[in-house]
């Protein structure tokens, strides 16, 4: 079976829901781009993985059922914090904004048809995990991608 793990360090984000204005009579629609460097950094990462791993074969890698398993590890605020260290009632798990659903839209369209061309489409991911957590001390901000084809 094919897989493909890699990390992604840098502050995760999710995909901004797509937006829409008026000028000059006429509505456009159009994606803020405030997940592109987050995008950026996944592709990135993707690709490393594809060399180290010697797929050789083209595009897409993936071409039936895929499950895909997220570990997303944001920045601890301030606020978790003493002089001692990390509050022993410091969350684990995130709780706030960016949305999981939405962190995971922003990692599959990075590796998507339109950019990295892992799979064809989105709809191949049948299965998968995600989850948000801080994280741990001394450990960057960012992502444990593992990808596995399920046929």
């Amino acid at each position: 079976m094919k897989s493909l793990s890699f990390i992604v360090i840098g502050e995760p984000k999710g995909q901004p829901r797509a937006k829409a204005g008026r000028r000059g009579g006429f509505t456009r629609h159009y994606d803020p781009g405030t997940a592109d460097a987050w995008k950026g950094l996944v592709r990135e990462a993707a690709s490393k993985a594809i060399a180290e791993a010697g797929y050789s074969g083209g595009y897409p890698i993936f071409t039936g059922p895929v499950r895909v398993d997220l570990k997303l590890w944001f920045p601890r605020p301030k606020s978790h914090f003493t002089k001692k260290g990390i509050r022993p009632d410091a969350p684990t798990y995130h709780t706030s904004k960016p949305d999981r659903d939405n962190c995971d839209k922003a990692v599959l369209d990075a590796l998507g048809a339109e950019c990295l061309q892992i799979w064809r489409d989105d709809a191949q991911v049948a299965d998968g995990s995600i989850s948000k957590t801080y994280a741990a001390p001394g450990q960057a901000a960012g992502a444990s991608v593992d990808i596995l084809c399920l046929k």
